[in-house]
């Protein structure tokens, strides 16, 4: 659970470049050494690893239960100094409570979407970036950022009520996790602005103009 939650917290793209990730299965085959850092700041393709990991430390989790339980069952309920059964195994919220597996192709699809539908606005505007969003949530549902852009999407469309929605769905999602998927900025000012958008829907308003939008924020 450790590696996971190391996993999640330092890697993003550059890490990708750097092992040859481009399968997404982050099975550091690469040597890259003369990656330049930061790359492009691309979110990582480890979730497909760490989904995995979680695969397995669901089977454990559940494996110490039925364990347990037998020696209980037997009166034995002592617990074995040895076997560290004190300790609480914690099951993260992350991946359904780690019941789900995220493809690795899934992964990159989404990925890829998602980077175009944030980097992409400058030449092209939003035009198609709300499929884009909604088909990167529909093959990777377990980062929150993408139901965040999409909930600001919403709000200067002034669809209020899904913007309400994806902003909910993306603000528990970072919370989740606990570090950002998108690492171009803190997980601190994710939640941050995923909070205003989530005021602003409930409020039914959005700026309509350029110094409004600047003046966004929590300080009233």
């Amino acid at each position: 659970m450790m590696t996971m939650a190391d996993f999640s917290d330092q890697l993003f793209g550059f890490q990708d470049n750097v092992f040859d990730n481009s399968d997404g299965r982050l099975e550091f085959i690469g040597n890259n050494f003369d990656t330049l850092w930061p790359g492009d700041g691309k979110p990582g393709l480890w979730m497909n690893s760490i989904s995995r990991m979680g695969a397995i430390y669901i089977l454990i989790v559940r494996e110490e239960e039925v364990l347990i339980q037998e020696r209980k069952k037997n009166g034995n309920d002592g617990m074995l100094r040895e076997r560290y059964e004190d300790i609480e195994l914690v099951i993260p919220p992350v991946f359904d409570k780690c019941t789900r597996v995220l493809d690795a192709r899934e992964q990159i699809v989404a990925r890829d979407l998602y980077w175009e539908a944030v980097c992409q606005v400058s030449k092209r505007g939003l035009k198609g970036n709300e499929e884009m969003l909604k088909t990167c949530i529909e093959k990777n549902p377990f980062v929150g950022e993408p139901h965040v852009v999409l909930s600001q999407i919403y709000l200067s469309k002034g669809r209020f009520g899904e913007a309400e929605k994806e902003a909910e769905k993306g603000l528990r999602l970072m919370l989740e996790w606990g570090n950002p998927w998108d690492k171009r900025t803190s997980w601190e000012g994710w939640i941050a602005w995923t909070r205003v958008l989530l005021i602003k829907a409930k409020e039914r308003s959005w700026p309509r103009n350029s110094w409004g939008f600047l003046s966004l924020g929590l300080v009233k």
